[in-house]
């Protein structure tokens, strides 16, 4: 299980990729735009083992959160609940 204290602040995501993983599911956490222009969170999820630039598009799923904290809070939940579909 993926907790919130294993990502960074949502200050972090202003300047950098977050990478992880949990057992089979790799995953990162960035700084994307909404379709506004409005700063948003992009969440990619794919199977191991690879990373993500060995990895073929048609096998990554995004999703798509606030810029803050309960988006951040959000996206740690939907990485829980994807997790199953990895085992």
């Amino acid at each position: 299980m993926i907790k919130y204290t294993d990502v960074f602040n949502i200050n972090f995501y202003q300047k950098e990729i977050f990478h992880g993983s949990w057992k089979q599911m790799r995953y990162q956490i960035q700084q994307s735009q909404n379709e506004d222009d409005s700063p948003a969170l992009l969440v990619t999820i794919w199977p191991g083992p690879y990373n993500f630039a060995a990895t073929d598009d048609s096998l990554k799923r995004t999703a798509v959160f606030e810029f803050s904290n309960d988006g951040l809070k959000a996206a740690v939940d939907y990485l829980n609940e994807q997790y199953p579909s990895f085992c």
